[in-house]
């Protein structure tokens, strides 16, 4: 046990004190599981930027950057803001207008269909369970590599922190601790990144220096160091599109992204919510993947002695102050914490709203938000913790490769039918069926047998790719031999019934003056980052 181990268990007793304050609010099931649809935009970005920046950020693409893959995955990332933008407006505003509690149920009412409810959910929860475990095997090496605790003893004190905030508060818990925690990461990060660029030399003197050395100048190129990702440019370059775009998917409609967007008190919060996050991401992301690379010029061999993934971790306990090392491995164990409370909470909400729910068609409206159903998905919150964990026990941690696993789904099962949910009155729930299923089923059996195969794909074979194609080939078939009903006509026209309550003159205005705004800070940010990484780059290469 060490001052790093304490600091991270004294604030993981301050955020377990919140979630027991917060147990006293929660006074149905849409308060346990949507916070009463109340949230400002502080909150709602808040959890958008922490359930999206998990162990998976800071230790797996860390390392991955470390390696030499800093652009292509700070590529792909930057297209993934985008779907933040493209989510909030063009799907998170119906979503929230639909009044549904889980997104399955959002789905069920959009093509009037009990199977597509029960498939869409089955598939978010194989989904997120499989995140989950890559979360916590973040989390537990974390804690290992920290205090040289036992793997499997870390294992289980993640899992008891990180059930016990989403057991007792609920989602409106999930999301206070999730911006507290976002704000720690963010700021120690940033601080902590101007700490390892000073012990290099200074920021831009490293980033030139770097580029000067040939044997470091691949670091930082645009294509990457060749073998890390893949051994040519060009496989690089649609990695980083392929990926973009499924990763684009998640922030667009991923059950864990999107469904904060059901939280929010208005549409406007929606929309500000979104281009907040999508900043917000953009900018931390830059730091978690740039700071690895300088980290380089100190520890170059890193990769003889201990995993890249570790070097945040390194970087926290041999560069920086004391202080701020505890604070930056607390951020970063609370990133991890915050995305498991997210994934945790939606399951349970999906087991009880959608999938017990619909099976058992003769409760009532009121019975599916009275104390049993909160109950209940208490129980099923424990027990997907419980068999998460041990699976966690039994295999070797492989936090980068199972982190795109999970994207690599939700973009080949969901993404299409959502898309076309909102866009198209000709898709059917017979389409919206084939489609989902038939991505979901590609996608993940690809991605698994090519894993266990050990067999390296080429990059125009990505799972994620080949789902989506299916996946709307799919729906095409579905919806040409079926006929849309009328129950489902009428369901797509309400999505476009803007409520009494969101025609405020004011409040739109507001609105769309703020997505002009939005538009000036995103180029800004873009120019930050030109002037900090590119353009030192260049002077390096003595262009």
């Amino acid at each position: 046990m060490n001052v790093y181990f304490w600091g991270i268990i004294i604030a993981m007793i301050i955020f377990m004190v919140i979630g027991i304050f917060l147990k006293r609010k929660v006074k149905n099931a849409e308060e346990f599981y949507v916070a009463g649809r109340n949230a400002p935009v502080l909150l709602i970005t808040g959890s958008l930027v922490a359930s999206y920046l998990s162990t998976g950020a800071f230790m797996g693409e860390a390392g991955c950057c470390y390696d030499g893959g800093f652009a292509p995955v700070f590529t792909l990332t930057a297209l993934a803001c985008a779907g933040y933008i493209f989510g909030s407006v063009f799907f998170g505003r119906y979503l929230r207008r639909s009044k549904a509690l889980t997104m399955p149920e959002f789905f069920g009412k959009r093509f009037d269909s009990p199977a597509v409810r029960k498939l869409s959910a089955v598939t978010a929860i194989i989904t997120m369970s499989v995140y989950l475990l890559s979360i916590i095997q973040g989390l537990g090496t974390l804690m290992e590599v920290i205090t040289g605790v036992d793997y499997r003893i870390c294992l289980v004190i993640a899992m008891i922190v990180f059930t016990c905030i989403s057991v007792m508060s609920g989602s409106r818990g999930v999301l206070i601790t999730d911006t507290l925690m976002a704000a720690i990461f963010t700021i120690a990060l940033i601080v902590g990144v101007g700490f390892i660029a000073g012990a290099t030399g200074g920021w831009f003197d490293t980033v030139i220096n770097l580029a000067a050395d040939p044997e470091t100048q691949d670091l930082l190129s645009w294509s990457g160091r060749m073998g890390v990702i893949y051994n040519d440019t060009t496989s690089n370059a649609l990695y980083c599109i392929i990926y973009g775009i499924s990763w684009m998917s998640v922030c667009m409609i991923g059950p864990w992204q999107a469904s904060r967007y059901q939280m929010a008190k208005d549409e406007s919060t929606v929309v500000k919510s979104g281009y907040w996050s999508a900043l917000g991401v953009f900018i931390v992301t830059f730091f978690i993947y740039i700071g690895p690379v300088f980290v380089n010029r100190i520890y170059p061999d890193m990769a003889a002695y201990e995993s890249t993934t570790h070097v945040l971790i390194w970087a926290s306990m041999n560069i920086m102050p004391k202080l701020l090392g505890i604070i930056l491995l607390t951020g970063i164990f609370s990133a991890g914490i915050s995305s498991a409370t997210t994934f945790q909470s939606l399951i349970g909400s999906m087991v009880v709203n959608d999938v017990v729910k619909v099976f058992d068609d003769k409760k009532s409206e009121q019975e599916s938000i009275d104390n049993k159903a909160i109950n209940i998905g208490r129980i099923v919150m424990i027990a997907v913790a419980v068999i998460v964990t041990v699976i966690a026990v039994i295999n070797p941690p492989a936090i980068f490769i199972i982190l795109y696993f999970g994207g690599s789904i939700i973009a080949g099962s969901w993404m299409p039918v959502a898309v076309a949910s909102v866009f198209s009155k000709r898709i059917t729930k017979t389409g919206a069926f084939a489609g989902m299923l038939t991505g979901f089923t590609a996608t993940f059996m690809i991605k698994l047998v090519s894993y266990f195969a050990g067999w390296d794909l080429p990059v125009y074979l990505e799972p994620c790719l080949i789902g989506i194609v299916l996946n709307i080939i799919a729906i095409i078939i579905g919806s040409a031999c079926t006929r849309v009903t009328d129950a489902e006509a009428r369901e797509y026209r309400n999505l476009f019934v803007i409520p009494e309550s969101e025609k405020d003159v004011k409040k739109i205005k507001g609105t769309l003056r703020f997505t002009k705004i939005g538009c000036f800070i995103g180029a800004a940010a873009f120019v930050i980052i030109i002037v900090l990484w590119a353009m030192p780059y260049i002077k390096g290469l003595g262009m």
